[in-house]
């Protein structure tokens, strides 16, 4: 593939209307251009970009991957980084963990087969089944999901949590923030304002999903 074709798109507005704690509108912005590109069909892309879609194998390469180091082999993460704004004067280690929490969120995203903006993931997951009236996912499975301890776990857990909503219906700008936000506190870097924490975010959005129609119940 050319140079031409891994450049990234010509600079546009930001098009995101999720709230952010972890990532920049512009990443946000790049990263659900590239998203699109990379799953949508040829027909729903056009209401998006002229840019044609990419090859389906290329989602499917990264999508296979089960390690941080595999993924960013791919074809499909060099699209992405190469889209994200540059950060130049970032010291090297700094470089070095941007690129893993960046292959953390192209795992991630990846699985996604549609969006829907403005959709946080906990409220996704604490969505009511049709069937059983329940959520989607259950309390003790979304306890487990905030308590994973290493990127890896993180990644395997939240394909699983994915998997529960067939891969559809929340954002990928939100997904993408909290994996952001996880890594930053991962690191040591909670923020000193509790609802500007990764776990406060999940459980105010899961919660606030089920309280509705476990009242109604009641």
């Amino acid at each position: 593939m050319s140079e031409t074709e891994l450049a990234p798109p010509a600079e546009a507005p930001p098009r995101v209307p999720e709230r952010l704690y972890a990532i920049e509108r512009r990443e946000a912005d790049a990263l659900r251009r590239w998203w699109q590109r990379l799953t949508l069909s040829a027909e729903a892309l056009k209401a998006h970009t002229d840019a044609p879609p990419w090859p389906k194998g290329m989602r499917a390469a990264l999508r296979r991957c089960d390690t941080i180091e595999a993924a960013m082999l791919t074809e499909a993460f060099r699209h992405l980084w190469r889209w994200l704004p540059a950060q130049d004067e970032q010291p090297e280690h700094q470089r070095d963990q941007r690129l893993q929490v960046w292959t953390c969120i192209a795992l991630v995203v990846a699985e996604l087969r549609e969006e829907q903006p403005r959709m946080p993931l906990g409220a996704g997951l604490g969505r009511q089944k049709r069937e059983t009236g329940k959520p989607y996912m259950s309390e003790l499975r979304f306890q487990q999901l905030m308590t994973a301890g290493t990127p890896e776990e993180l990644v395997q857990r939240l394909r699983r949590a994915l998997a529960l909503i067939d891969k559809r219906g929340v954002s990928i700008v939100h997904l993408a923030d909290n994996i952001a936000l996880w890594w930053r506190e991962y690191q040591g870097g909670a923020s000193p304002q509790p609802t500007r924490r990764l776990g406060f975010v999940w459980a105010n959005d899961y919660f606030g999903a089920t309280a509705g129609y476990r009242q109604d119940n009641e």
